[in-house]
């Protein structure tokens, strides 16, 4: 079954459920009603009965002359209905009746009459009969002459059976409209549900055509409900899928491009020793063992690069940006003869990762002592702006040039071919500071030197 299937099934079962529990309980409720009030009523109307016998003859203002007097007068008081009536007999034989054409007439149901004939009492007792004709609650009251002798049985008598089919047809109507009401919530709700859930539809449509040479294309986002979450949630991860698959060709781009040639210079260098030579064989061992350390270095530099992304790669912990500064100052000072400067010490505790700050400034420090001279001034220094944090590195080295410095990030972009180094070393410290949010800012003119600034967020100051 489809979702839109299932769905639609636990809704109307679930509607089926609650409409059946919801009438079961009405009629059980309207059931235990019509019990209680029957018996209120036949209660009430025998009460009305003994006191009427014990009362004076309302025509005559003395005691009744004789029972039949008194069954008379009970008659004409009783409101006989289709359900309702009362009788006076003897036995199984009826002598007195209500009027009223249209009534319960149990003067015809002598196994009834048997039955109330039986249980005749002097004190209100609501019985129980069922005959063929009717299932009965009723009450008899024995009339009795003054010198003691039983004459006749006052009955009074509800046809419970009736009253129950009638709340059983107005129940049966409610199945009806129960019925009506569950078809019609069927097709609002096969509706709906399709409705809703056409942005999975979509969204499966969508990531069926999607592959690893088609990553692109993103699923439309409508609303702001679940599903919308669920498709932006599902666009980010094609993101992170992209970057992922444009990061593995990269990487196997930039490592065929690179390790091509130190491969072939080590090649030529084996096919060309000559092996009888020691001086030969010690020349070309120590030039292979060049490129190979040249080649470590790159390919753990193209892995830093790849891992750049990961949510991994950076591990903040609260550091003090004033020992950090100063720590990272004293180290910078052993990458080469400068005058070294200590510009400014930010004091604050932000959420970095220790480690990948301290290696982005130093690989700029290295590049300061890289592309300027002998004894030049190096500066180094943090400070705290309103929103953003700069550690830079400033020097009077050679400056970059203009049209050079929107490349100079690029991987294994060298402004200076002739100068040593894989280009892969300013393209990392951005990628640290990438990955903590922020950006490497360059400022450079040619002949006076450039500085370079980790930009980071504030907002991850711990204190």
């Amino acid at each position: 079954m489809s979702v839109r299937a299932r769905v639609l099934a636990y809704l109307v079962a679930l509607t089926a459920a609650a409409l059946t529990i919801a009438g079961i309980t009405a009629y059980g409720i309207e059931r235990s009603r019509i019990d209680a009030t029957i018996v209120e009523g036949l209660a009430l109307r025998t009460e009305a009965f003994i006191e009427l016998a014990e009362a004076p003859d309302p025509t005559t203002g003395e005691p009744y002359a004789s029972s039949e007097d008194l069954m008379r007068e009970a008659m004409i008081r009783v409101v006989a209905s289709p359900t309702e009536s009362a009788v006076a007999h003897v036995g199984t034989v009826a002598r007195f009746v209500p009027s009223y054409p249209q009534r319960l007439r149990l003067e015809d149901d002598p196994e009834f009459l048997r039955i109330a004939d039986e249980h005749a009492a002097d004190r209100v007792v609501v019985h129980e009969a069922v005959t063929d004709m009717a299932d009965y609650r009723f009450a008899a009251v024995p009339i009795v002459e003054p010198d003691g002798d039983t004459v006749a049985v006052f009955t009074i008598a509800t046809d419970r059976g009736a009253l129950v089919t009638n709340l059983s047809e107005t129940f049966q109507i409610y199945a009806l409209v129960a019925l009506l009401a569950l078809a019609m919530i069927g097709v609002i709700a096969w509706t709906t549900v399709g409705r809703m859930l056409r942005p999975i539809s979509v969204l499966e449509g969508k990531a069926r055509h999607i592959s690893e040479h088609d990553l692109a294309e993103r699923i439309p986002i409508s609303g702001q409900d679940d599903l919308a979450r669920l498709s932006r949630t599902v666009n980010a991860m094609l993101d992170r899928l992209e970057r992922a698959f444009a990061d593995q060709r990269q990487l196997l781009d930039d490592a065929s491009h690179e390790l091509r040639t130190p491969l072939a210079i080590m090649r030529t260098n084996l096919e060309l020793i000559e092996p009888r030579d020691p001086d030969e064989v010690l020349r070309v061992q120590s030039d292979l063992l060049d490129e190979v350390d040249m080649m470590s270095r790159l390919v753990d530099d193209l892995v830093t690069l790849a891992k750049s992304d990961r949510p991994e790669f950076v591990l903040r912990e609260p550091v003090a940006l004033g020992e950090l500064t100063s720590t990272t100052f004293a180290r910078a000072q052993a990458l080469g003869d400068r005058q070294w400067e200590l510009d400014s010490v930010a004091h604050a505790t932000l959420q970095v990762d220790a480690q990948r700050i301290t290696q982005a400034w130093l690989q700029l420090a290295a590049n300061a002592v890289k592309f300027s001279g002998p004894g030049s001034t190096v500066g180094l220094g943090s400070r705290m702006l309103r929103s953003e944090v700069h550690l830079w590195v400033r020097d009077q080295g050679r400056g970059i040039a203009p049209a050079d410095q929107e490349r100079v990030l690029e991987r294994f972009h060298r402004v200076d071919p002739e100068t040593e180094g894989t280009g892969l070393g300013l393209p990392i410290a951005s990628a640290i500071v990438i990955a903590h949010g922020g950006r490497l800012a360059v400022e450079s003119r040619l002949g006076e030197g450039s500085t370079f600034t980790l930009v980071l967020p504030r907002n991850g100051e711990a204190t």
